[in-house]
């Protein structure tokens, strides 16, 4: 069954597929375990994925490249890096927030329910 969200009004279909699935193959000719196509708006996840903590962080690393696509920011991360590294350059903050945002969020609800700033 596939799953869908919404990005700045864009419709993401998330959905499982076989790990040797051509799909997963990403831009640099790698068998990937997810990979986002921008154009349909579907991300494809392999089902052997059996690790919840590691099934997280793939969603969460998905659901960013989701965003940099919905709000357009590729034109961003290429005017900040050479060419050479625009798909690596994606890939560490698709990274990023994958290891650190749930942290992030954490933290952040944490300094808001202290009251202090309100």
């Amino acid at each position: 069954m596939a799953k869908y969200i919404t990005i700045n009004n864009y419709i993401w279909k998330f959905q499982f597929t076989r790990p040797t699935d051509y799909v997963l193959i990403d831009r640099t000719g790698s068998l990937c375990y997810a990979t986002t196509d921008p154009v349909t708006k579907n991300v494809y996840i392999s089902n052997d994925i059996i690790n919840r903590d590691f099934l997280q962080r793939v969603i969460s690393h998905e659901i960013g490249h989701c965003v940099i696509f919905s709000y357009n920011l590729l034109p961003v991360i290429h005017r900040m890096v050479i060419p050479e590294y625009w798909i690596e350059a994606e890939e560490w903050i698709c990274n990023f927030v994958a290891d650190y945002g749930p942290e992030i969020l954490t933290k952040m609800k944490e300094v808001i329910e202290s009251g202090q700033f309100i």
